[in-house]
C-alpha cells in the first residue's frame, strides 16, 4: 500500500511540528505534508530535509485549505488563539478546516481542541472557548474526526519562572493545593501518530492529553531538586493575577479557575497507552536542564 499523506497544520509550530517529527520518524505507511504560511522558513526547510512535503496555506483562506488538504488521508489541525487574540476568528478558522476537509474527502480528522468553558461551566475563557465551539461543531460536519486536549505545557514553566531579589524563581499561578495537569508538548506527536495508526478505536471519542499532574509547589520542588536553581510557588487570587498586565492575564486567571473544578478531566494511562514514552515533569526536566538552567 502507498503511503498515505497526513497534512499538519502549524507544522513549523510546536504542536504540529511535534506532530510532523512523529510522522516522519513513523515513515513507512505515513507521508508528512506541512501547511506553513512561509515554506521558505529555517523551520520549514528543516522538516523538508527530514522528508516533509511542505505547502503553504491560511487557515485564514478556506479555499488554500482545501487545495492543501486534497488528497490527504487525513489531516491534523491546530489553531492558535494568542497569535491573533481573537476568539471568532479562531473558531471560524477550526470550522473552516474541517468544512474544507469534508469537503474533499478527508477520511480522518484529528483536531487540538479545548472545552466550551464558558457552556460548561459558566466561564469565559476565551482560548478554551474559541476551539470549544468547534468541538461542538464537530458532530454536525459529517466528517470523521478525533479531538485531542492538552493540558499545561512543561515547557512553559521554567520561562515563566521570575526571578526574585534573593535569587530564586517565583511561578505564579492560582492553584492552591489543588494538582495540576501537564504535557511536554513534543510527547503529543506520538499520541496523534497511535490515533493514526489505531483510527477505528478512536473515531468520535475526545482525549485528554497528559504526563503528569500534582499540585504546583511540587512541580517547583522537581525543578528546585534538578537544576541549579531554586523554585518557589507563589499563589495569588484569580483577581490579582487578571491585574498582572500581560495580553491575556484576566484570560488565564479564569483558565486556572476552571482547572479546579470538576468539568476539567485529562487521562494519564490514556497518554501512556498512546505514547508508552511519555514524560513525567522529573523525566522532563532531567532531559533540559542545561535548557533551563541557562534560561
Amino acid at each position: 500500500m502507498s503511503a498515505r499523506i497526513v497534512t499538519v497544520f502549524g507544522a513549523t509550530g510546536a504542536q504540529g511540528g511535534g506532530v510532523a517529527r512523529a510522522l516522519l520518524e513513523r515513515g513507512g505507511s505515513w507521508k508528512v505534508r506541512g501547511v506553513t504560511r512561509n515554506p521558505e522558513s529555517e523551520k520549514a526547510k528543516a522538516l523538508t530535509a527530514l522528508g516533509a512535503e511542505m505547502v503553504k496555506a491560511s487557515l485564514d483562506d478556506k479555499e488554500s485549505i482545501k487545495r492543501a488538504v486534497a488528497g490527504s488521508y487525513a489531516a491534523f489541525v491546530v489553531t492558535n488563539y494568542w497569535e491573533i487574540m481573537d476568539a471568532a476568528r479562531e473558531t471560524k478558522q477550526g470550522k473552516d478546516a474541517a468544512d474544507a476537509c469534508k469537503e474533499v474527502g478527508v477520511k480522518h480528522y484529528i483536531y487540538s481542541g479545548l472545552e466550551n468553558v464558558k457552556r460548561i461551566a459558566g466561564i469565559d475563557v476565551p482560548h478554551f472557548d474559541a476551539k470549544g465551539e468547534v468541538e461542538d461543531y464537530l458532530p454536525s460536519v459529517g466528517l470523521p474526526y478525533t479531538i485531542i486536549r492538552f493540558p499545561a505545557y512543561y515547557d512553559f514553566w521554567p520561562k515563566s519562572g521570575q526571578k526574585q531579589d534573593d535569587g530564586t524563581y517565583a511561578l505564579t499561578m492560582c492553584m492552591g493545593k489543588d494538582p495540576l495537569h501537564g504535557l511536554a508538548v513534543s510527547d503529543a506527536g506520538p499520541a496523534v501518530a497511535s490515533i493514526l495508526e489505531n483510527r477505528e478505536e478512536y473515531i468520535g471519542k475526545t482525549i485528554g492529553l497528559s504526563g503528569d499532574c500534582r499540585p504546583v509547589s511540587e512541580y517547583t520542588d522537581v525543578l528546585t531538586k534538578n537544576t541549579n536553581k531554586t523554585y518557589k510557588y507563589v499563589e495569588v487570587d484569580y483577581e490579582t493575577f487578571a491585574k498582572f498586565g500581560f495580553p491575556g492575564a484576566d484570560d488565564m486567571a479564569m483558565m486556572f479557575k476552571f482547572y479546579r473544578t470538576d468539568k476539567f478531566h485529562r487521562d494519564i494511562e490514556l497518554t501512556r497507552k498512546l505514547n508508552p514514552k511519555v514524560q513525567t515533569f522529573e523525566d522532563y526536566v532531567k532531559a533540559n536542564r542545561a535548557t533551563i538552567d541557562a534560561i
